[in-house]
């Protein structure tokens, strides 16, 4: 398994994982599948010039993803959201969440970012254990964050210190 960068010319991969994961976890994202389905192929290569999304590939194949998007203002440069986490199922289990998480972290850090941020939907253990795991901690929940046909989900917002010498 190998992590890289994803570039505009990924734009078809991203988006076949992209639609895979709203298919597979509708209720964990803040976009929708609809929504990704109707994306054209620049506002995807658009999406990924400007934000940067890590993959982790199994030879060719992309079997997850991980993203941060910076803040632009200049006051909340130093912090970053991260969004679409996501390992195909047939990965998940051997680390490879974890490594993805880290790699996030490291090229963040290399940019110059001291702080990572992410909600995650209450009801996501899994994804809360992997947060946790990887240096992620719980500063607040968000009631009522998320809505869709079924109804309402809480999310906690999390937070990973980059620089160590500042708790979170």
């Amino acid at each position: 398994m190998t992590i890289r960068r994803l570039d505009p010319s990924d734009w078809a991969r991203f988006r076949e994982i992209r639609l895979d994961m709203l298919r597979a976890a509708p209720r964990a994202f803040g976009s929708t599948q609809a929504e990704w389905a109707a994306k054209p192929e620049r506002e995807i290569r658009d999406w990924l010039a400007k934000i940067h999304t890590l993959g982790l590939f199994d030879g060719a194949r992309l079997v997850g993803t991980a993203t941060f998007h910076r803040d632009a203002t200049a006051r909340a440069a130093h912090r970053a959201e991260v969004i679409a986490v996501y390992l195909r199922s047939d990965v998940r289990g051997r680390g490879h969440g974890a490594r993805l998480i880290d790699a996030l972290a490291d090229a963040a850090a290399a940019q110059g970012i001291l702080q990572l941020e992410l909600d995650v939907a209450d009801g996501n253990a899994p994804a809360i254990a992997l947060y946790q795991r990887t240096g992620f901690v719980t500063v607040g929940r968000m009631p009522r964050a998320m809505r869709d046909g079924v109804g309402f989900s809480d999310t906690l917002v999390m937070v990973r210190p980059l620089d160590r010498s500042t708790p979170a």
